[in-house]
């Protein structure tokens, strides 16, 4: 499976910046942890947060942050050993279902990606970037309806953006062109050129001349 690493947007962007712990001296390491996160030292915010886990271990936005943070460093088995933690904490925290979801996705557990993705969704987070995402692993497991889907979604429903649509359009056009729908397949390309999405135009120099 050969994965696009991009920006994942707000999705993992720090959860609850002000937390909310009894304990004071869990507060401060927090809020420091949180002042290192934004200045992108993910090192030192993990260390920080981490101490603040000493001082409560039921600091649920400790967890969270500490797993994005870990994310973005690119450890993603310790990303989902903290969400897994907060899950545990509150298990109907649908945003952290969400970036559990990222972080299998990036260790190629897609079945596992598809099923938090698909909680997320589930719990009311009706962003299209979930659907375009779950599309793009069931497409990586040969799930080719269940892909058309989740890109129909974002497509037909409006329920993303330009941006969103594009990629939307892009991966459908992928699947019909696999399927041997060339035709489809290359209107959509030039769908999700139009809308922006640049490397839809590398796919039409190739099948749609």
């Amino acid at each position: 499976m050969r994965l696009i690493v991009y920006l994942i947007s707000a999705l993992l962007m720090p959860f609850a910046v002000n937390g909310q712990t009894g304990n004071k001296e869990a507060l401060e390491s927090y809020n420091s942890a949180m002042d290192k996160f934004f200045k992108k030292n993910y090192i030192g915010a993990i260390a920080d947060f981490t101490t603040t886990i000493r001082h409560d271990s039921g600091f649920i936005q400790a967890y969270e942050n500490r797993g994005v943070a870990k994310y973005y460093l690119q450890d993603y088995r310790g990303a989902v050993d903290d969400f897994n933690k907060a899950l545990k904490i509150n298990p109907n925290d649908y945003n952290t279902y969400g970036r559990r979801g990222w972080a299998k996705f990036y260790l190629q557990d897609s079945r596992g990606a598809i099923e938090d993705f698909t909680k997320a969704i589930e719990g009311g987070r009706n962003d299209a970037e979930y659907y375009n995402i779950r599309g793009r692993v069931k497409y990586y497991l040969q799930d080719y309806k269940g892909a058309m889907d989740d890109f129909n979604r974002v497509i037909k429903f409006r329920a993303g953006d330009k941006e969103q649509r594009s990629k939307a359009f892009y991966w459908r056009g992928l699947i019909e062109i696999d399927l041997g729908q060339k035709d489809d397949g290359c209107l959509d390309l030039r769908k999700a050129g139009k809308l922006g999405y640049a490397k839809a135009f590398e796919l039409i120099e190739v099948y749609c001349q």
